[in-house]
């Protein structure tokens, strides 16, 4: 009979010790599911914040872009007003003379609401692959009037 017992009790201590494995293991599973789900969750924090500021720029930037467009329009209406034949100044010099005589594009228009040294860059570059006389829309006297601009930009930001 104490074989009996002994055996019974080897068998439940094999049982308990697979139980307890059994638990270690699942509470293993979930200490690594729980990092798992930690990290996902900063994760999506970190990307919530990534997500905001884009938005905040891009409002930043629709805004902005909004005043650039104002800013284009009245200095558009201007130019067209200076190049047309209601505009009559005794007073102006050769090179004002020149552009309303040959419809060129004043420079500054071209670069409103570039203010580092960065967008200046861009925005001439831009430009040029715009304008460049080799392309469709080439047009001599704008590049030169837009590489003026450009240079004296240049020198005021450098």
């Amino acid at each position: 009979m104490s074989f009996n017992y002994t055996c019974q009790e080897t068998s439940d201590m094999r049982t308990f010790n697979q139980r307890q494995r059994d638990l270690e293991k699942a509470w293993n599973d979930l200490l690594m599911e729980k990092r798992d789900v930690e990290a996902r969750r900063y994760y999506l924090e970190k990307e919530e914040t990534v997500f905001a500021m884009k938005w905040d720029m891009l409002v930043r930037e629709t805004r902005q872009l909004a005043v650039d467009k104002n800013k284009f329009e009245r200095k558009k209406k201007f130019y067209e007003y200076v190049n047309s034949n209601a505009y009559d100044s005794k007073y102006e010099d050769t090179y004002e003379q020149e552009v309303k005589e040959k419809k060129i594009v004043r420079g500054e228009m071209f670069f409103s609401g570039v203010t580092t040294r960065s967008e200046l860059r861009k925005r001439y570059r831009d430009l040029i692959k715009i304008y460049h006389p080799d392309g469709a829309a080439g047009d001599t006297e704008t590049v030169a009037e837009i590489n003026r601009e450009y240079e004296n930009l240049k020198a005021q930001m450098y």
